[in-house]
């Protein structure tokens, strides 16, 4: 249940472009923000936040917080540049060290740090990924799993024809940030999120491998 206590009031704010699909901003929120004094809230279809629902008083002792609350709130859209983050975080109260004040503002900082700093690191799952056009097919762990095909690049369209890891698939143009477009063997044409396919090449090279492994 949300927590039914005053909150403290806004002190920053970040606003920003991330590559990493909604459903990742917000499970790397709860992660990495929501841990003890802090509780993690789902508060919107396209939002989240934690707030502080312990402080350590006086003596040492642990104790539930009756008022000014600190938090950090999350809003994430899919569009087609990417998903629109919004971060927000609270100050502490008039009492609180300046250090134990900055808290909130602190973990706002960790998940923009980590969302855009990502963009072109090749090693974390939350870099640009764009799929050249040619062969692809679905990553491994869906093997022997249907994944239906979105009629359109977002995450509320239709679904459409099923397609495997065996489906013969093109990547062609017509994407966006978070989507491939692909057309199947037969014609059909759909989209797929970016992060669920690999590119397939024809041959299996040494050279083919080091490309397809550039773009994984």
């Amino acid at each position: 249940m949300p927590v039914m206590v005053s909150l403290a009031k806004t002190a920053q704010m970040w606003s920003f472009i991330a590559t990493a699909p909604q459903r990742e901003v917000f499970a790397v929120m709860e992660q990495m923000l929501g841990t003890s004094p802090y509780r993690f809230e789902v508060t919107g279809d396209d939002e989240a936040r934690i707030v502080e629902i312990e402080r350590i008083g006086f003596l040492g002792q642990w104790k539930p917080v009756k008022r000014d609350a600190r938090w950090v709130r999350v809003t994430a859209k899919s569009s087609d540049e990417g998903t629109e983050v919004v971060v927000e975080a609270s100050r502490g109260g008039a009492a609180l060290s300046p250090r134990r004040n900055r808290a909130a503002v602190t973990r706002g900082q960790q998940l923009v740090t980590l969302l855009t700093k990502g963009v072109t690191d090749r090693a974390t799952v939350y870099r640009e990924r764009r799929m050249p056009e040619g062969p692809v097919t679905l990553v491994a762990s869906w093997a022997s799993t249907a994944y239906a095909l979105f009629a359109e690049p977002g995450f509320d369209a239709p679904r459409g024809r099923d397609v495997y890891t065996a489906t013969p698939m093109d990547a062609i143009a017509g994407g966006n940030a978070s989507f491939t477009k692909v057309r199947l063997g037969d014609g059909t044409e759909g989209y797929i999120e970016t992060d669920q396919i690999v590119p397939a090449p024809a041959v299996a090279t040494r050279e083919a491998q080091s490309e397809t492994a550039s773009y994984g």
